[in-house]
């Protein structure tokens, strides 16, 4: 049955619900919100205790706890575990989908031959940076955003692969530039964010919540600049200005050292993007993962 009468205090009958009835989904989303409630309760608790003490003696409590708790997330793969540093919800929920969210990712990572050269650009917080340098392959990281680039730092420290992934807060734009980082909003391994105009994904201005000052090159005059380690591999996940970087990598993908590149873009900007790649002698392969206003794009040297 799905309710039951048992008797209260009084020994009068009262309705309560059984959940062993119900369906498993439903079961199961019930123990989770009692859960959520239980854990919102003991946060409020120890909140509330921590404001009791009063003065420096709760700020440093609250400070030691917030270093001390924030937990790793171990994610085992074929090749070995990756952990990360997760102080937030976001950054534990793309540790927790690091093989489940973009499988046509980690397959197109996979094709990757020993010691070659990857660059992720728009790592966010290293979740296929982790991956693919945990498979021997060497990789640039590029991450304009402080708090993400803050954990993508982080977790290449605690699974010490500095050695491996050499990770850069700069952004990538069809020129060479100083403007401004524009975020949707600062929150721990967030995205939807633009470098030098407050443009989202559709190509329709936002109000940012905040902006800070950063540098961004083409990828031509980057590798111009500084003659970095050459991709034989690229990523570009960047959420609406993924057409201008292609724009200001037309001799980089020329190069027959480049031997793939995957760009997730953005509904309406397929047919340029598909063009300048195809025209650098890159063959599309598929697409995978229909977002409905962004689909991963893979193209490999023909």
């Amino acid at each position: 049955m799905l309710f039951t009468k048992v008797p209260d205090s009084e020994n009068s009958p009262k309705i309560v619900l059984n959940s062993r009835t119900l369906p498993s989904s439903l079961r199961k989303g019930l123990n989770m919100n009692l859960k959520e409630k239980a854990m919102n309760l003991a946060t409020q608790l120890l909140k509330t205790g921590i404001r009791v003490l009063g003065g420096s003696r709760s700020t440093s409590i609250s400070a030691q706890l917030a270093e001390e708790l924030a937990p790793i997330v171990s994610q085992e793969t074929a090749f070995g575990t990756i952990n990360f540093f997760c102080p937030g919800k976001l950054p534990e929920w793309r540790a927790r989908t690091l093989l489940t969210k973009e499988p046509e990712t980690i397959e197109w990572i996979n094709t990757f031959s020993h010691m070659d050269v990857f660059w992720d650009i728009g790592a966010n917080v290293g979740v296929y940076s982790l991956y693919a340098a945990l498979r021997n392959i060497v990789v640039l990281s590029f991450e304009p955003s402080p708090s993400n680039y803050y954990l993508l730092s982080r977790n290449v420290e605690i699974n010490k692969m500095d050695n491996r992934i050499s990770a850069l807060c700069i952004a990538f734009n069809d020129t060479t530039r100083l403007d401004s980082f524009y975020m949707v909003n600062t929150e721990l391994g967030g995205a939807l964010n633009s470098f030098a105009e407050a443009v989202d994904w559709k190509g329709e201005p936002f109000t940012a919540s905040f902006k800070q000052g950063m540098i961004g090159f083409s990828i031509d005059d980057f590798i111009r600049q500084f003659n970095p380690l050459f991709p034989n591999h690229i990523k570009i996940d960047v959420d609406g200005i993924e057409n201008k970087i292609i724009k200001g990598a037309e001799k980089t993908l020329s190069d027959r050292r480049v031997k793939s590149i995957l760009v997730e873009v953005t509904s309406g900007r397929e047919g340029y993007c598909i063009d300048i790649i195809e025209k650098a002698g890159m063959k599309f392969i598929n697409t995978k993962n229909d977002f409905t206003i962004s689909s991963n794009y893979i193209f490999m040297r023909s």
